[in-house]
């Protein structure tokens, strides 16, 4: 099974696809995670990723392509979830065409949908492990003691701010449901309420899923 999972910045996608991870064994790919990682490495695409994610913008599809197909490639197939990605109608199309390659196909895309005010709400009230890069929200799934569980430090993240989250959200309306739209029209678009508790959303995922 292949599983798209979206929504706006904030909606809590990542939470559900950690869930949908454990419940069907999947190869999670949290390209946001990933990106982050190399921009702190020493890797020659990290200050262009870095500057780019900081500035609110999104990388370009070249290096997501790279990204993805590296990642696709070295990790024993059992189901994909792609988790916030794809953007854009072309990253929805190369998401497709890597899966043909391997004789598979996009079983289901879930939306996971909040308003835009919650948006703004829950990412200013977002924080980082330092760590391990678990995400916390101190409104909807806050920490352990202030700490990530692992014991590491948490901190707000430079694309959290108001200006960055905005120009976000732009793009998001702008390319993303774009995607959304083709997927409708494909069939495999499920919608879900993001303003529900985290049980009751992965609980309408699964029924909707058929499990």
């Amino acid at each position: 099974m292949n599983i798209i999972i979206l929504g706006p910045q904030g909606s809590g996608k990542g939470t559900q696809a950690d869930l949908l991870e454990h419940k069907f064994g999947l190869n999670h790919i949290e390209t946001g995670k990933i990106l982050r990682k190399i921009a702190e490495s020493e890797s020659p695409l990290a200050n262009e990723i870095r500057d780019t994610m900081n500035s609110g913008k999104l990388v370009s599809d070249d290096i997501l392509d790279e990204v993805l197909k590296e990642y696709m490639n070295k990790n024993v197939y059992s189901g994909f979830l792609f988790d916030g990605t794809p953007r854009n109608m072309d990253q929805y199309d190369l998401i497709k065409n890597i899966l043909i390659k391997k004789g598979e196909k996009i079983d289901k895309v879930i939306l996971v949908d909040i308003s835009e005010e919650e948006t703004i709400k829950r990412l200013s009230s977002r924080r980082t492990c330092k760590q391990c890069g678990k995400v916390y929200n101190i409104l909807t799934n806050p920490p352990p003691n202030d700490l990530c569980e692992c014991g590491g430090d948490l901190f707000q993240r430079e694309d959290d701010t108001n200006e960055a989250i905005k120009k976000r959200l732009a793009t998001y309306h702008k390319d993303t449901e774009k995607v959304l739209e083709q997927a409708e029209k494909d069939g495999l678009l499920l919608k879900f309420n993001g303003e529900q508790p985290i049980e009751k959303i992965h609980e309408e995922i699964l029924e909707k899923l058929g499990v």
